[in-house]
């Protein structure tokens, strides 16, 4: 889902100047029966069209994210057909982007976008060695996250692109926030995503403009009233080889993910201990994170890490998390 990963994989690949001429030409001329312009009424009907998917889309969000996350049982879908919420859509030249669900916590935010292109548009589906469409440029231009007062928020924007469903003029992403810093999505405050538009990465790096202007969202509005739980974990500590007792200082968790903190009590260059976590469910099995961030200091010797589950989780069939060979209750 990073950027960066899709640009690397893109290296690996080369492009013709007949076919990036080919394919510049493609995108650059209109289709059959070329509309330049979407007429205001079209727009309008587009947009109210889009809001009167409110209801049919809240009441299968889980399926819906099933796109993303992969099978679900019963419980994950109840928890995101609780959570989903599709925020107003928003036009600019034509093109109506419309979060079709969100919802988040302090430290992750998931908004499902359906991307649809004005009535006559074409936009094609690009094998890896022709391209691949992108919500940012070389020129500096990409998503951003601002507050009221318009000061970005500090974080990482990554996206996933969803399989097609049919239509030749809709896409639809998903876009996932991480703070960089403690930056909490659920403090119900003003948070703008703006997205600048569309552009196809040809596998040379070149960016060719699709759709050009102007969406924002107010995803600070909702965030579906995930809380995070704070466990205790008085006396929780686990043996490193090389750096003696790690002690566990905080543990949270809420349905989307995990951040906690520790400390060892010995220094040795260039080693950061670490241990694997879990949540050990009710059933025996465990669940893990996607991925981790995090941050840590090696004079001081301590570590503080976060990261999503591979699909939320219901607290409720959870009996415990590993650290390590320490198990701390869930009750």
């Amino acid at each position: 889902m990073d950027k960066n990963a899709y640009q690397n994989e893109l290296d690996m690949v080369r492009f013709t100047a007949a076919g990036r001429a080919a394919l510049t030409e493609q995108l650059m001329q209109p289709q059959a029966q070329p509309r330049q312009r979407i007429r205001p009424r079209i727009a309008v009907a587009a947009a109210l069209a889009a809001v009167l998917l409110i209801g049919s889309v809240a009441a299968a969000a889980g399926p819906l994210w099933e796109r993303y996350f992969g099978q679900l049982d019963e419980s994950q879908q109840a928890i995101i057909d609780t959570l989903s919420k599709q925020l107003p859509p928003d036009e600019c030249n034509g093109t109506v982007m419309t979060p079709l669900a969100a919802f988040g916590d302090e430290d992750f935010y998931y908004l499902m976008l359906e991307i649809r292109a004005p009535e006559g548009t074409i936009l094609p589906n690009y094998s890896k060695d022709e391209g691949y469409y992108q919500l940012f440029n070389d020129e500096g231009e990409d998503m951003t996250l601002t507050d009221a007062n318009g000061q970005n928020i500090r974080g990482n924007l990554e996206f996933e692109w969803m399989p097609r469903t049919g239509e030749d003029n809709v896409l639809t992403a998903v876009i996932r926030l991480w703070p960089s810093e403690k930056a909490d999505y659920s403090d119900g405050t003003d948070k703008i995503l703006r997205l600048p538009g569309l552009w196809v990465q040809l596998p040379d790096k070149e960016y060719v403009p699709v759709l050009t202007g102007n969406w924002e969202f107010n995803i600070g509005a909702h965030t579906g009233g995930i809380q995070r739980h704070t466990l205790d974990v008085s006396n929780v500590t686990i043996e490193d080889e090389l750096c003696g007792t790690m002690t566990l200082e905080t543990l949270q968790i809420s349905p989307l993910g995990m951040r906690w903190r520790y400390h060892w009590e010995t220094a040795q260059e260039g080693i950061w201990p670490g241990a694997e976590i879990a949540v050990v469910m009710a059933d025996g099995s465990e669940l893990y994170l996607s991925s981790i961030m995090g941050s840590c200091d090696e004079a001081e010797q301590w570590n503080e890490s976060y990261g999503p589950f591979e699909a939320p989780i219901d607290l409720d069939q959870a009996a415990a998390i590993r650290w390590g060979d320490a198990e701390i209750p869930l009750n």
